[in-house]
Formats: structure tokens, sequence, C-alpha cells
């Protein structure tokens, strides 16, 4: 889960009333402030932009393009593709734009080269110490939460406890519509619809590592319900709904006949069935993905015998369930 970075429009409109005098016949000669705003926008290459920049804010720290250039530069550094180019270049940005509003611009960036390079101790160190004192900050604890779910993902479990802590406070933030004061309503419509789901689905895996089932499921049904077509969620709630099943159904075995265990057996029954339903939910969503196929195969097998048990051996009806749960065709 990526950091969405939100284009700032003001940014294109500022830049190009700098350049406005070449446009009127010479009428007008641009200022030597004008001049060195539009050597940031000419620049050939977004480390020409960053040395154009420095040399700006040098000579005019006070200008009033100041938050328009900072914003348009740390977006061409946030779409540098070399994690390391991107690391110097956020560190350059830095050292020339120290207001509070430009360090958080700029932070999840470097967070986030630091990530693509292989530090993750450094980048998770470098997020949570601008946390101290900018605990609010969206951007970073997305980051942040990013990168505490690669590396559980990769059986590194050593950031799942913050990245639990940080993850939570961005949900807060964001169904609190604790909107950030750079963006405008339309980009945080979106951000709040692109990254929510996301962020419930990274918890739930976090869960997961943190041996909370109970927790994982809640946060994949949630997940689910805002992003009702990725079949990921359905994928894990489908796996930990058919473990909590399997448990349930051990125990009814074990246990002596009477009251008690006719409970146990409806609660198993109602396990199974809603593990035949996050299955066919997981198989219809997940048709036509090749990252998912081996997980499908498996679990149109497991569907078939538990759709069998529940409806006297045949399967009729099934299929239908399944055809009940897929994507709706794209016009």
């Amino acid at each position: 889960m990526k950091t969405k970075r939100i284009s700032l429009i003001a940014a294109l409109v500022v830049f190009a009333t700098a350049s406005t005098a070449f446009a009127q016949g010479g009428k007008t000669q641009p200022t030597e402030e004008q001049k060195m705003a539009q050597a940031i926008r000419t620049a050939p290459d977004v480390p020409g932009k960053l040395k154009a920049a420095t040399d700006f804010i040098k000579k005019y720290p006070k200008s009033a393009l100041r938050p328009q250039i900072a914003s348009q530069l740390a977006e061409h550094i946030g779409e540098t593709t070399d994690a390391n180019q991107k690391i110097t270049l956020a560190q350059g940005f830095q050292a020339a734009f120290s207001e509070p509003t430009e360090e958080e611009m700029i932070m999840p960036i470097l967070v986030e080269g630091l990530t693509d390079a292989k530090r993750s101790d450094e980048a998770f160190a470098k997020g949570s110490e601008f946390l101290v004192k900018n605990p609010d900050s969206l951007p970073v604890l997305v980051e942040l939460l990013s990168l505490g779910t690669s590396e559980a993902k990769a059986k590194n479990t050593k950031f799942v406890a913050q990245s639990l802590q940080y993850g939570a406070h961005a949900i807060q933030l964001v169904e609190t519509d604790k909107k950030p004061s750079w963006m405008d309503a339309a980009a945080w419509a979106k951000y709040k619809t692109d990254t929510l789901p996301s962020m419930y689905q990274s918890i739930g895996l976090l869960n997961l590592m943190n041996g909370d089932r109970a927790q994982a499921r809640a946060n994949y049904i949630k997940a689910s319900q805002l992003a009702p077509a990725d079949p990921f969620n359905f994928v894990m709630l489908a796996g930990i709904v058919n473990d909590e099943y399997q448990t349930t159904a051990k125990k009814y075995q074990g246990m002596p006949a009477g009251p008690a265990k006719d409970e146990e057996l409806k609660k198993a029954q109602g396990l199974m069935d809603a593990t035949i339903d996050a299955y066919a939910h997981a198989i219809a969503l997940s048709e036509g993905n090749a990252a998912l196929q081996s997980v499908r195969q498996q679990y149109l097998q497991d569907l078939e015998a538990y759709y069998k048990y529940r409806h006297h051996n045949s399967t009729e009806g099934m299929q239908a369930l399944i055809d009940k749960y897929k994507a709706p065709a794209k016009p």
C-alpha cells in the first residue's frame, strides 16, 4: 500500500503566472523573482528543479510563491523511481525547505525512498521520530503502516506493534474527517476512498501476525465492506473463518452427548455456512487473478466438500452462489 500523492493544481497556476510576462509581447518585463520561479519550472530534471528551487529560497525565503514551489517540487521527488536518488533529493529538499508544512510534505517521501532502498530500520526510525512532534501527520502514519505490513509479510515482525498503533490512529483521523490543511475537499474524498480499505486490510494482517484472529476477522470484514470487489479480503476471511470452524468442530467431536454438545454443533454449522459464503466470495472475485489462482483452486475443492455436507451431498445451487458474488461486467 503506497501513500497517495495529491497533485496541487494551484502550483501550476502560480508558475504560469510567473511567466505571464513572456506571453504579453514584452509589455511587462518579468521580475528577477519571476525569472527564478520560471527556471524551476523549466529545469530539465528533478535534480535541476531542486537546485533552482534551493537558489530561489535562498534569495527569496519569504516569497509568496514558496508554498507552491515546495509542494510541486515534493511531488516531483515523490515520482522519482530510483530509491537512492529519491532519498538524496528528499534530503536535499529538507536542507532547503525547513518550514513545518514543508517537512510534512517530504517526510513520507523520504520514508518511502528508504523503504524501497531496503533500509527499513532507518525508514521506521525517521518516520517515528517525526511523529513524536507531529502525531497527526496522516501521510507518515500511512507510510509506516505500509512499511510495517510489508515487513510482516516478509516474516519480520519487529514493527507489528507500532504499526498497529499508527494504523489505528490513521484510521481514526480519516473516519473523524481530519482533513490535512493542504488537501482540498475533492482530493480528501478520493484519498479516503482509496486508502481506508487498504488500511483496514493491513491492520487485519498485522492482527494475524499478533495472534489476534478475532480482531483480524473484524478488520477484514470492514475492509470487504469498504472495497467489496477486492478478492484478497475474502480470501483472508475464508481462511480465518475456516480455522475457527475447524477448531469448533474438533471441540464438538470431543464433547459428551447433551445440550452443550448440541449448542456446539449449531455453532459449528453456523461457522461452516459462514465459511461457504466467504469461499464463494473469494472464488467469484478472484477469477482471472493470476496471483490467486492456486488458492482459488484449493478453495473450490473445500467449498464443494462443505457445500455438499450442508446440502444433502448435492452441489445444486453452488455455482449460482458463486455467480452471485462476481463483479458486474464493465460496460
